[in-house]
């Protein structure tokens, strides 16, 4: 995407330490304003499930890169108390993200420099039309400075 074209998607950004409760407000924006979601957070765990389903070696830093760089996946806000849905290749992954084992691998991967860059890549790609609703940290300093609307 052009970056003209993406400074006319509005993004809406919500940082904070976990527990602050930024999910549950940024998935009641998200689907007032039917606006995409980006959990980011939960990026990583979906990076580790997706690295044990596809039986990439995690010392394979390359590979995970990777699969960092091409992962199919969505999150889609919920009626409010359920949380977010999310998707990895077609499949609803929102528990087994949260398995020990994939928090395990997911700390692995975190560490990757080639997989942190493949990510902030991909978290810009979901700035989408009609908007995006951004959760995590340094969604509004780094990964979309230039939001219209940033949350602290």
């Amino acid at each position: 995407m052009a970056e003209k074209e993406s400074k006319i998607i509005p993004v809406i950004t919500i940082d904070g330490p976990g527990g602050a409760g930024k999910g549950t407000v940024s998935q009641l924006l998200a689907k007032e304003l039917g606006f995409h979601l980006l959990d980011s957070g939960a990026l990583y765990r979906v990076l580790a499930l997706s690295v044990d389903n596809h039986g990439v070696d995690i010392k394979d830093e390359e590979a995970v890169g990777v699969l960092a760089e091409h992962m199919d996946v969505q999150f889609k806000a919920t009626d409010p108390g359920l949380g977010v849905e999310i998707v990895l290749e077609g499949e609803v992954v929102t528990r087994s993200i949260r398995e020990e084992r994939v928090g395990q691998l997911a700390s692995i991967v975190a560490a990757i420099p080639v997989v942190r860059s493949a990510l902030l890549t991909r978290q810009r790609c979901f700035r989408e039309l009609p908007g995006l609703v951004a959760d995590g940290r340094d969604m509004g300093t780094v990964v979309f400075a230039d939001a219209a609307l940033k949350f602290f």
